[in-house]
């Protein structure tokens, strides 16, 4: 028998049960259960990793079986009162998680894997951290496995009355409902055509009865000139035949279009009921966007030294799965941004008055054909005078431009790329790419975010999604001669600009609207295709309103063209670098129409918008880094990686010789490892500033000392990143050297 055709339905099946026991542990660790609640949910988690275990012995995936296998006597001790899950225990458990998601990812799917199965089981949970009190380090005391209880694994009773009623369900594949959603969104394209056809046979209809009423007319007239009897009965049979002609079209032009308006109406209906179960299909609790969370609030705060916990609410709020793919990674930079920048230590947060452990509130809920989801920590808040002077110490923003900010427009200085405030740059945050990405994966899917925030009372992240993906309700305008579609979520409403309306307020247009002073810009002029001033003909001009209800902007068009529901297709590779589109729609008529990026267009406004910059502009001279190891592996790995990226790189074994190097001559940016011979790490970076005076000097600290300790003394000693070599990543050495020296 051919196994094969299980792997698709083992590997969905097994990512469901892991996802039960991580909730399952952190709920178990987090949440303070007792009696028989906990019990229920340790009982869950055990039949998840139970039944893992024996579908993967069944289609052969041993190793798979044995590490849910070891779990499982773990977990049968916990059940029966032989162990305790304390924090130990559960990161064991979690380890054993990880390790079957990657075993299952390499063996399905041809992926690489570390995973030493042997070494993995035999020190799978084999002991309790215990105090070693000649060192205060943990040690573990060994604790023998004892066998599985004989009930393990035993199916639930069945309620009285019979078999439990369950619903039929069939699995799908990923693809195919993809599929389904275009034929459904093509499908509505269709109907716009069909309706365009219909407009014409009205037109035709017209044309018809324009004609009958000019023959009719003619007739009359003729009636009145003298013809001979011939003439009159050639006349007299000719226009009949016409008349009759006439009439005999108009009434199967009129039987048509009764038939025909009939069928499109059902047919309309029916696509609408199609599109209506196709997103029926492709929506999905938010629960599953929640479900990695707490592990993740667990384990930064853990790395970052701090006390948190996470509550979640609107769990059923349901969202198309491509939007709940798409909100993955940013849901991650907000929780990371909450514990990194916005939940004080424990000891500091005691000091205000507060609770020693931060809260992160997270919540959703629908509105309308949108779905809120906020994210809210009860941390320090946000300064909006910091974040200017961040944004200036970037380079990217001027004083005085930071200066005529708002202290909402400053707030929003977070979403600009490259921006961060943080001192030091690490592997949770600091490299300026975190809130940048939140918006423009948002921005991708139709999707915007809205940020609040009081210092020292906390900050919240307010997302508006749309529900589904299947069809986008867009504007149709005309600007500059050219059609473009403007999507509805991101318009706050159209207006008449009249001229006397108008004023000029510190060299920029604006008018009165809803008592805002909202500046006023041309769109044909923001998108460079200007032919004419809108107003050389008009006493009033329609503009669009984007930005925000706290913060307009207008932009002036040619005119309003239509509004309707349309499927969004992808500008392909050739133009998804660019920001200014972000998808095409096909038209009725085969048209196709360009649509505009609303944020793009909102931060063009507002001058805060990335240019790229000319070829001309990035040819400049090499940077010249310096880098500083005494394993020769790990030197020679970091160098060739730097020299391929195109900068010139010199090397030194240790700290004493890299300080003789940056006396000789001058670099531009330092990496250094910590653990060192004669001078190490921290004390070379301490002596670059203190000895040689180079406090402008960027220094990358590289090392594999992980603790908050380790961290809190690169920032002190003067460092500006701190990259833990377990979790080294080049694109990441390679990000925090562009934003440190720009090149």
């Amino acid at each position: 028998m051919d196994l094969a055709s299980f792997y698709s339905q083992f590997r969905d099946e097994t990512a469901e049960n892991i996802r039960i026991v991580t909730e399952g542990l952190v709920a178990l660790e987090g949440n303070g259960l007792e009696g028989e609640a906990r019990r229920e949910r340790i009982d869950a988690i055990f039949r998840a990793m139970h039944t893992i275990k024996g579908s993967a012995r069944m289609l052969g995936f041993e190793a798979i079986g044995k590490i849910a296998h070891t779990c499982e006597h773990i977990l049968a001790a916990v059940r029966d009162g032989r162990r305790t899950l304390d924090r130990f225990l559960t990161d064991e458990l979690l380890k054993g998680s990880d390790a079957i998601l990657e075993l299952l990812a390499a063996t399905i799917e041809g992926q690489p894997s570390s995973i030493d199965v042997e070494t993995l089981t035999s020190r799978l949970g084999r002991g309790v951290p215990q105090p070693d009190p000649a060192t205060d380090t943990p040690t573990l005391t060994p604790v023998e496995p004892q066998p599985p209880s004989v009930d393990e694994g035993a199916s639930q009773p069945v309620p009285k009355g019979g078999r439990e009623r369950t619903r039929q369900t069939v699995r799908v594949r990923v693809d195919r409902l993809d599929r389904l959603l275009n034929l459904a969104g093509e499908l509505s394209i269709g109907r716009q055509i069909e309706e365009m056809h219909l407009q014409a046979m009205e037109e035709l209809k017209g044309l018809l009865e324009r004609q009958q009423r000019s023959l009719l007319t003619l007739e009359s007239e003729l009636r009145r000139v003298r013809l001979t009897p011939t003439q009159r009965e050639t006349f007299d049979r000719e226009m009949n035949g016409a008349l009759n002609a006439g009439e005999r079209a108009d009434s199967i032009i009129r039987l048509q279009l009764e038939r025909i308006g009939q069928h499109t109406m059902h047919k309309a209906q029916l696509i609408d009921d199609l599109e209506q179960e196709v997103m029926a299909i492709r929506l999905t609790p938010v629960a599953t966007l929640y479900a990695n969370l707490p592990r993740a609030v667990r384990e930064l705060a853990r790395d970052l030294g701090k006390e948190a916990s996470l509550r979640l609410t609107g769990e059923t709020t349901e969202l198309d799965r491509k939007v709940i793919e798409a909100l993955a990674d940013p849901m991650v930079h907000l929780i990371r941004n909450a514990l990194d920048h916005g939940i004080e230590p424990a000891e500091e947060r005691e000091r205000l008055g507060k609770p020693r452990q931060g809260m992160i509130d997270i919540a959703a809920q629908a509105h309308g054909g949108r779905v809120l989801i906020s994210v809210h920590d009860d941390g320090r808040g946000m300064d909006p005078q910091h974040l200017r002077e961040a944004a200036v110490r970037k380079g990217l923003i001027s004083v005085d431009a930071a200066a005529a900010l708002s202290d909402q427009e400053a707030l929003e200085l977070i979403f600009m790329p490259g921006f961060t405030t943080a001192k030091i740059i690490t592997d949770v945050s600091g490299r300026g790419v975190g809130m940048d990405v939140v918006r423009t994966n948002l921005a991708e899917i139709g999707g915007e975010v809205q940020i609040e925030s009081q210092p020292g009372a906390g900050t919240t992240i307010m997302l508006s999604l749309p529900l589904t993906l299947v069809t986008t309700r867009v504007l149709l305008v005309e600007t500059g001669g050219q059609l473009f579609g403007f999507p509805a979520s991101g318009c706050q409403g159209t207006v008449w600009v009249r001229r006397n309306q108008i004023r000029t307020v510190e060299g920029r247009a604006v008018f009165q609207h809803n008592q805002i002073l909202t500046p006023l810009l041309r769109l044909d002029e923001l998108l460079g295709i200007a032919n004419g001033h809108p107003f050389a003909s008009a006493a009033r001009v329609p503009a669009l309103l984007i930005g925000g209800a706290r913060r307009p902007m207008a932009l002036l068009i040619d005119r309003m063209v239509d509004e309707r529901e349309a499927v969004i297709k992808p500008l392909g590779p050739l133009l998804e670098k660019q920001r200014r589109y972000s998808g095409a729609l096909q038209l009725g008529d085969g048209r196709l129409a360009l649509l505009l990026n609303p944020m793009f267009l909102t931060q063009l406004g507002r001058g805060t918008a990335l240019v790229a910059h000319t070829p001309e502009q990035n040819q400049r001279r090499r940077a010249r880094l310096l880098v500083v190891d005494d394993s020769f592996a790990t030197r020679e790995l970091i160098r060739s990686i730097l020299s391929t990226a195109g900068y010139e790189v010199a090397t030194a074994v240790d700290g004493l010789d890299a300080l003789d190097r940056l006396r000789a001559e001058p670099y531009d940016l330092v990496v250094s490892d910590v653990e060192m011979p004669r001078v190490d790490g921290f004390t070379l970076t301490s002596r670059i500033r203190s000895e040689l005076g180079k406090t402008d000097l960027p220094v990358i600290i590289v090392t594999s000392l992980a603790s908050e300790t380790h961290r809190r003394r690169g920032l002190e000693v003067g460092a500006q990143a701190y990259i833990v070599k377990s979790q080294f990543n080049q694109n990441n050495l390679l990000e925090t050297i562009r934003q440190l020296i720009g090149m």
